[in-house]
């Protein structure tokens, strides 16, 4: 597995392609004109530095052999890693990076002393897209995230495809890629990338826990989450949010009717599962292509557990798929890596006539 050490304003620029920033028509070091109450002062258009936004994140593109393209991969450390050198951490790896190790990494600095809900200390490994593939993430996700075989929703075809064109979703091109990856997934490739090539990479250069390894993903990295996790893979505690499950049809139901058969052995694992209150209640897509299929689930995996599968659940309050990601997200770290509470460094220090009344 090859691997590449990026520039930090490469790194944003491949957040900037996936969030749709749009570029100033002047060039990025092009004097703009700006009016201020002083009158108009000159100012330079610059993507920040990745230091800037995330700074204890690093930025690396990786070849994978078993999927046959190249990831963008950011990796951050938790606080205190580096005056912590004998202390090892556990990997949580996240699909969709380039969403999703922006809108949660920088949130990642204040969990460990959370004083109410504190977290342990974890590496953050997410992984996304870089060049091409960050421009059409949308299309190239489905190749990776869904299961091999899995069926897809009623009406996916050729005229949806040109309603997503037409919406400025993707462009044509884009639009074929996503149809044929959507009847071609690859999820197990994307799962042997993950599992035999990336995390011993991570391993060999992070002090990594090889006991607590964990998995998040969201939407169709929630299906591909619940895959893995029905797969018995590397990762043990798994968060699998708002997952693209079909009711009755999904391919993870036959996994795990043939894991309850074969009576297989899960001791150590968990899954938490995770669905936005108003994917179930409001009349909609979502409704159809997520909230129907994650209750059936958490329905079957409730009433039939898996031997020694630790298995979770939380609805979220008020939430539709647009705005679950974060939500899932922390639920997963609550239900899976909790830590005891840590020193109330805020509480002010009692005085000894309150003492004395004890």
């Amino acid at each position: 597995m090859a691997q590449y050490r990026i520039s930090r304003r490469t790194a944003i620029g491949a957040f900037a392609a996936i969030a749709g920033v749009a570029q100033s028509r002047q060039g990025a070091d092009d004097p703009v004109a700006l009016r201020s109450r002083a009158g108009f002062m000159k100012t330079v258009e610059k993507q920040p530095p990745l230091s800037a936004m995330l700074p204890a994140t690093r930025y690396y593109e990786v070849e994978s052999t078993s999927v046959g393209a190249r990831f963008a991969v950011w990796v951050t450390i938790p606080p205190r890693y580096e005056s912590e050198p004998d202390k090892s951490y556990p990997a949580i790896y996240q699909t969709d990076g380039n969403f999703s190790a922006p809108l949660t990494a920088p949130l990642s600095v204040l969990l460990r002393d959370d004083p109410i809900n504190p977290i342990v200390p974890f590496i953050q490994v997410s992984v996304g897209y870089a060049g091409e593939d960050a421009k059409r993430e949308l299309a190239v996700r489905a190749r990776d995230l869904l299961p091999p075989g899995e069926p897809l929703l009623a009406g996916t075809n050729e005229e949806s495809m040109a309603r997503l064109v037409k919406a400025g979703a993707l462009d044509s091109v884009g639009a074929e890629i996503y149809l044929h990856n959507l009847r071609n997934p690859a999820g197990d490739k994307f799962l042997s990338f993950l599992n035999d090539e990336l995390h011993p990479w991570i391993a060999s250069q992070y002090r990594v826990d090889e006991d607590a390894t964990g998995l998040h993903g969201y939407s169709y990295g929630g299906l591909f989450a619940t895959y893995a996790a029905l797969r018995r893979s590397r990762f043990r505690r798994v968060g699998a949010g708002s997952p693209g499950i079909i009711s009755r049809v999904s391919k993870t139901f036959e996994m795990y009717n043939a894991e309850l058969t074969a009576d297989a052995d899960h001791h150590g694992r968990h899954l938490h599962m995770t669905v936005g209150e108003k994917e179930i209640t409001a009349p909609s897509y979502y409704q159809v292509g997520v909230g129907a299929g994650t209750m059936e689930f958490m329905i079957l995996a409730g009433q039939k557990p898996l031997r020694g599968l630790s298995f979770t659940t939380h609805i979220q309050a008020h939430d539709s798929h647009a705005s679950g990601y974060a939500s899932s997200w922390f639920s997963f770290l609550r239900a899976c890596y909790s830590a005891p509470s840590p020193t109330d460094l805020l509480s002010a220090p009692r005085s000894e006539s309150a003492k004395g009344r004890q």
